[in-house]
This record gives structure tokens, C-alpha cells and sequence, in this order.
């Protein structure tokens, strides 16, 4: 039987830090507008079933995709910045702030085939990138997939305990283990019909913790950011990760993102189940200008 496949070329690029990220790029030589995908917390460039299908309709309208593993991809693995420089790294491990490098480096790549690149980030993915334009003050235009407030989804997981009493408490326990891991109780998801637990270090989850995720789309105590650029947001109404109203977390972005882009279905969730083909054609709608 015939199927419409998409094939993908598996690559590996570099981030500015020298560290090896591997990623499927679909490309084709008459395509000079590239989407950069940012992976959320404990993701990589394959997971996600949309993955597949935005693959398949951005290189039918004549848009290259690529899709790569950031330092903190999966939960634990191994990683390279240089032939011998061995080190661990996953979303367990790795500092968070290690994604401007990440993304800088996919960036610099998609650029040899480039006019245009698009940064569009899922879940966590949408904080890193956030962060990576508003640290190197880059113009790329954005689209934000399911972003959350990340601070109230660790509020609602280690309630009564505050975030700021469980960041004192972690930060002044001592260890000696080279890799700290944390017990489960410390970092989770427990929204709705999520429930579960997100193994990591301490410092890793400090980074999380003291860094952009608690900061950047923190609506109980909203950030101080600008953005000169053009965004499409996406929030599905069965996202279970959504602590606010859909209008709340709108408008907090529309005061600090300077054209955005509504792009809400009732039926889609966090994973954009529900809505895939809807919501991609809304997209290219959205980069032709329309």
C-alpha cells in the first residue's frame, strides 16, 4: 500500500558550547523558511505524534522542519563536546540555562539553508526559547505550544510546602554525591488527571527552580520582558496543565509580546491531540501573513 511519507535526514549540529545535538531536519533546496522545534521537559525530537504531522505539512507548503535534542532531552544520557569530552546530560542533569547554547547552535545550522528561521517551542519549550530571545535579543519570530506556569504547577505539586521554603530547604541540605538525585516527592506534575512524578538532581531543578520556567510565565507574580516580534500562542481547552483561564495566560503574553496571535481550540490538549491539522494550518496561515 502507498503512504505519504516525509523523510527525514538524522543530523547532528552543535551548540555554541560545543556540545553534540542530534536532530531530524527535513529539508528541501527551494525551502528558505526553516522552523526550529524546542522540545519540552524530558522530551527529545521524535516524541510527540505532531511532530510526524507538522514534518509532513510544513515541507508540503514549502517549509523546512527541524526537530532537535537539546542538553536537556530525556531524562539521563550521555553527551560529547568533543570527541573525548564525555559528560552526563538529560532534563535530569542538565542546567537549564544550557538551552541558549542549544538553541543559538540549531539556529546557526538552519541558517546555511535559511532566510528565515521560526522558533516554535512545546510545554517547557516555549520558556527556553523565551528566554534564548530575550538573553540574545533576537527577532526570530516565535510559536509558543501549550506554554504553562510552570511555578503554580510546582505550587499545586508540593503544597502545603511553598516553592520559595522547598528552594531554602534544598539549597542548604548537604551531600556529597556527584550526581544528587532527588526522591520523586521533589519535582512533579499533579494537575487534573496528572499525576506523576519527574525524577532529577538538585541542581538541576534549581536551576528550573531560581531560572526563567519560575520566573518568565509566573502570572501570580508576573516578569518584566518585552518582545518587538510576532508570536502565534497555542492553548488547548482540555490542556490539563493550564492553572488559569486561557484569557488570563493571553493576556499576560499579549502585554509582553508585541503582535500575538490567538490560537485556541476547545478540543485540543497538551500534546495538541485533538486539533493537530487545525492547528498547523492555523500556523502557516500565520507565517504566510494571512
Amino acid at each position: 500500500m502507498k503512504t505519504d511519507r516525509v523523510f527525514g535526514e538524522l543530523i547532528t549540529c552543535k551548540s555554541t558550547k560545543g556540545l553534540h545535538l542530534d536532530g531530524l531536519l527535513y529539508q528541501s533546496d527551494s525551502n528558505r523558511i526553516t522552523i526550529v522545534h524546542v522540545h519540552g521537559s524530558f522530551g527529545n525530537f521524535y516524541q510527540n505524534q505532531f511532530v510526524r504531522l507538522m514534518a509532513r505539512r510544513y515541507m508540503q507548503a514549502g517549509i523546512n522542519f527541524f526537530s532537535f535534542n537539546l542538553a536537556g532531552h530525556d531524562g539521563f544520557g550521555e553527551g560529547y563536546r568533543n570527541v573525548d569530552d564525555f559528560e552526563y546530560v538529560g532534563g535530569g542533569v542538565s542546567d537549564f540555562s544550557e538551552c541558549i547554547a542549544d538553541i543559538e547552535g540549531a539556529i546557526v545550522f538552519a541558517k546555511d539553508f535559511s532566510d528565515r528561521v521560526v522558533l516554535q517551542g512545546h510545554s517547557l519549550g516555549c520558556d527556553r526559547i523565551l528566554h534564548y530571545l530575550i538573553k540574545t535579543h533576537s527577532r526570530h519570530d516565535l510559536i509558543l505550544l501549550s506554554p504553562c506556569d510552570s511555578y503554580q504547577l510546582q505550587c499545586n505539586w508540593i503544597y502545603p510546602e511553598t516553592v520559595e521554603q522547598q528552594i531554602s530547604r534544598l539549597k542548604n541540605e548537604t551531600t556529597s554525591a556527584k550526581l544528587d538525585w532527588l526522591p520523586l516527592e521533589e519535582y512533579g506534575i499533579k494537575q487534573g488527571e496528572w499525576t506523576y512524578p519527574i525524577p532529577v538532581t538538585r541542581a538541576a531543578l534549581l536551576s528550573i527552580m531560581e531560572g526563567p520556567p519560575f520566573k518568565l510565565m509566573n502570572l501570580s507574580r508576573p516578569s518584566e520582558f518585552y518582545l518587538d516580534q510576532r508570536a502565534l500562542v497555542y492553548i488547548g481547552g482540555k490542556d490539563l496543565l493550564q492553572t488559569a483561564p486561557s484569557d488570563v495566560m493571553y493576556g499576560y503574553l499579549e502585554k509582553r509580546i508585541r503582535d500575538v496571535r490567538r490560537a485556541y481550540f476547545d478540543e485540543g490538549d497538551h500534546n495538541l491531540a485533538g486539533c493537530e491539522g487545525e492547528l498547523i494550518e492555523t500556523i502557516l496561515s500565520w507565517i504566510r501573513g494571512e
